[in-house]
């Protein structure tokens, strides 16, 4: 399979989607039953996976979709395939060799495994920290060793603009088409790189919806990591979720899932919520944004950017 990614507003032609194991073969891995909620996680995911496919196919995107089986090595999420690579024109990096995508892998015809020795195992998870646009490439709050590596392999086509932004870069900026940047406050100076185009500054405050959406009182049982949706945790469900399944969260509390967005072209986006700030905004421009749901983002720590891929662009 070949693969092209040159920036992140060419028609998106086909990605990659996020999945996870049936409770049937998690029950069969641990020999033993789940929380009922944590069943009910488990399908209303796949519920809404399957709807957020049929939203990319009405777009005319091909979706992928790797099946995954429990155990997965304990240090990964299998829903936030963002994490295991990043494309860059023709060329597949791999930061992070996932078991489950191994047959992708394989299927690509320039992949490249980036394994650094001073990364210990679960630290290479830096993909969405790389941002690819056509003439420029950010690299944000990398390992010293693997920001060096990038710079030298992506300098000579694209200037390269360094951050040092806490948490991933795709939750804390996103540029739509070049119409407009949105961002998590001032993470990149804006003004001087990109006079043309406007950006739109926010804090957690702003997300009303995500507000809305927030559950401090749950939150504080995980110490931030976690909550399930329209549920009151209890310490036996927390005790089987840090014993058995600690990899799948991770601090929900800090994400603004709302700016984790799909661009499938500059006039197309795809979003997990409704944020009226933000998305009035957007269409005001000609920017359609289509919702679809993911009711369980605080569950697993990920917006609609980080449990997809893109894997092809129009040329």
């Amino acid at each position: 399979m070949e693969v092209w990614i040159p920036n992140q507003k060419n028609r998106l032609k086909k990605v990659l989607l996020g999945s996870v194991p049936t409770s049937a073969s998690i029950q069969k891995s641990l020999k033993k039953p789940l929380p009922k909620v944590i069943e009910k996680v488990l399908e209303e995911t796949i519920e809404d996976l399957d709807e957020i496919k049929k939203t990319y196919e009405s777009l005319g995107v091909e979706v992928l979709i790797y099946p995954v089986e429990h155990p997965v090595p304990d240090h990964i999420s299998s829903i936030n395939v963002r994490n295991s690579f990043f494309i860059v024109d023709s060329e597949m990096y791999i930061t992070e060799r996932y078991s489950f995508l191994e047959p992708l892998y394989k299927s690509v015809k320039n992949a490249t495994f980036l394994h650094h020795d001073s990364i210990g195992q679960g630290e290479g998870i830096y993909a969405p920290d790389i941002y690819i646009h056509d003439d420029y490439a950010i690299l944000d709050g990398l390992p010293k060793e693997v920001y060096y590596d990038l710079r030298k392999m992506l300098s000579p086509k694209r200037k390269i603009i360094t951050a040092f932004n806490d948490g991933h870069g795709d939750g804390i900026y996103c540029n739509i088409g070049d119409k407009i940047w949105l961002t998590d406050g001032y993470a990149l100076p804006f003004e001087k790189l990109w006079p043309d185009i406007p950006y739109f500054e926010l804090t957690m405050n702003d997300w009303k919806p995500q507000r809305d959406f927030f559950n401090e009182k749950e939150l504080l049982k995980t110490r931030g990591h976690w909550m399930i949706n329209k549920h009151e945790l209890t310490n036996t469900e927390i005790e089987f979720m840090e014993k058995y399944l600690k990899s799948w969260t991770g601090y929900a509390e800090e994400t603004i899932f709302d700016l984790n967005i799909s661009i499938v072209d500059e006039n197309n986006v795809m979003a997990i919520s409704q944020n009226s700030l933000v998305y009035d905004k957007l269409e005001s421009l000609g920017i359609k944004v289509h919702h679809v749901p993911l009711r369980h983002r605080f569950f697993w720590d990920g917006g609609l950017h980080c449990i997809t891929n893109d894997l092809e662009r129009e040329k």
